[in-house]
């Protein structure tokens, strides 16, 4: 198992460009890391505007893009991290980490604080 793994939950509207698969591809590769993605979808259109009931579902089930990248080595770890964040934001929420180990929390969340987070 890697030492350092973070989830970074950006939810509609939150990172500045699409994701692309191939670009996390590009950065898996450039930094020694495991990258994988996950887009989830659950809002609908309703009388026009498309809408999503949040409140009954888990965190997990709510419409969102999940960027998971791990490895084992920090400064490389760090690294793609911080490009992650300068080419998409940082994430916006306090549950957006949710489902990191310590070491990847702890290492995404001080580049936050550098990188214009919460």
């Amino acid at each position: 198992m890697a030492e350092y793994l973070v989830k970074l939950r950006y939810y509609p509207g939150d990172a500045l460009e699409k994701i692309k698969a191939g670009d996390l591809k590009t950065l898996a590769g450039k930094y020694g890391v495991q990258i994988s993605y996950e887009k989830i979808e659950n809002r609908q259109m309703k009388d026009g505007l498309l809408m999503e009931d949040t409140l009954s579902r888990k965190i997990e089930e709510i419409s969102q893009e999940v960027i998971t990248v791990s490895g084992d080595r920090e400064k490389k770890f760090s690294d793609c991290i911080r490009e992650l964040y300068k080419r998409y934001r940082c994430p916006r929420t306090v549950y957006s980490l949710l489902g990191s180990n310590e070491g990847g929390e702890k290492i995404a969340k001080g580049l936050m604080n550098l990188h214009g987070g919460w």
